[in-house]
């Protein structure tokens, strides 16, 4: 088949972007041709990625271009890797439809994100089981395909654990609690950066070994929030660590990323809503137990480590639920955390192993495929 797919290129420093390095080369040895048309990241002219074309975006998420490039390609199959509710199926092409695989993070399904997977030309497929389930609570019929890891890069390496602190200027005998996060919302905070630092400085009141290295942006120049303000209204020690914003400009490579893991005892990772939750799929793989909210998709990607509660809260933009993860309930993570269990970590491993790329790709994609081209072959082909 001739497969367009519709999301972030697949060098971009993004979930969606990892994603897509992770299975178009698959789809490729499964026999398919595929290309991207980027719906951020990219514009002005095509572009390649190791073999693969790459078209450029329009400020429209894809919306203009997506006929025009379809067409190019002759495709057989579109697939949609991106939050539902930017696009407007109603204004493409009569003909036009994709297999859409998309994110639910609320306690139900937006109301803006099922208007779109409800379309006639939309085959919503769910990243999450609990995604999977809150649309079919809509009257939708997913199909489902989960997020996957490299398994060969996030992987278990002990043997570099110093050298990883000593790079991030951490001691060699801390407690290291790491956040792995994307510094881009604020009202609300999707990744609860607030709550993690009041967490943080209570727990290490009482542990004077105790750092936090957070992988993140810590004074983003657009959206997102000035962390070092609020680790100073938090009363944290000066015992945190970010990575240089010099090198997240410019991009640090997956393997870097995975080299990072490394130093963590555990990772931090209570968000107020996933739609997936990579970092805590990445976290698990590299065997570090995951201390994450019992809400939406983290439920299930929390493997063997701690499961917090909190306290619901409305998301106005969105018309739907998250949860703001319980301050105490971290601590009491954290304190169990700091205590130690070597079989966490390697359970840890072992739960991440069922998302390997390659298992994802021929258990899930592989069948999700062949239903999608089954339905889509001759109106996407005109």
């Amino acid at each position: 088949m001739r497969i367009l797919w519709l999301g972030n290129p697949p060098w971009a420093p993004s979930g969606y972007g990892e994603q897509a390095a992770l299975f178009l080369p698959r789809f490729q040895e499964q026999g398919h041709e595929v290309a991207v048309l980027c719906n951020w990241g990219m514009h002005g002219q095509a572009s390649e990625w190791n073999g693969i074309p790459c078209y450029p975006c329009d400020g429209l998420w894809g919306q203009r271009n997506l006929p025009v490039y379809a067409d190019r390609l002759r495709a057989d199959l579109i697939v949609g890797l991106f939050d539902a509710w930017v696009v407007n199926p109603d204004v493409w092409p009569e003909g036009l439809k994709l297999g859409l695989w998309t994110p639910v993070d609320h306690d139900m399904v937006p109301p803006a994100v099922g208007k779109v997977l409800a379309n006639e030309r939309v085959t919503p497929v769910a990243m999450s089981r609990f995604g999977e389930q809150l649309m079919r609570d809509a009257g939708l019929e997913p199909l489902y395909v989960p997020h996957g890891v490299d398994t060969g890069v996030f992987r278990p390496m002990p043997e570099i654990r110093d050298e990883a602190r000593d790079g991030l200027g951490l001691p060699r005998d801390a407690f290291v609690v790491g956040m792995v996060a994307a510094n881009v919302s604020t009202m609300p905070c999707r990744k609860a950066f607030p709550e993690a630092l009041q967490a943080f400085a209570r727990f290490a009141e009482t542990h004077e070994d105790a750092w936090l290295y957070m992988h993140t942006d810590f004074q983003p120049q657009g959206c997102g929030v000035n962390l070092n303000p609020v680790a100073d209204w938090a009363r944290c020690p000066q015992r945190i660590r970010y990575p240089d914003p010099a090198s997240l400009q410019l991009g640090i490579p997956r393997e870097v990323v995975a080299c990072t893991y490394q130093a963590f005892d555990c990772l931090l990772h209570c968000s107020m809503g996933e739609g997936f939750g990579l970092a805590g799929l990445e976290a698990n793989a590299c065997g570090v137990p995951v201390i994450t909210s019992d809400h939406s998709a983290m439920s299930e990607l929390c493997g063997p480590g701690w499961l917090v509660g909190g306290q619901p809260f409305w998301d106005e933009h969105q018309k739907a639920g998250y949860i703001i993860p319980s301050i105490d309930g971290i601590v009491d993570a954290l304190e169990d955390a700091y205590r130690g269990d070597r079989r966490r970590s390697v359970d840890a491993v072992a739960f991440a192993a069922q998302y390997d790329a390659d298992t994802v790709a021929d258990e899930y994609w592989k069948p999700v495929l062949a239903v999608l081209s089954g339905r889509e072959r001759e109106t996407v082909a005109a």
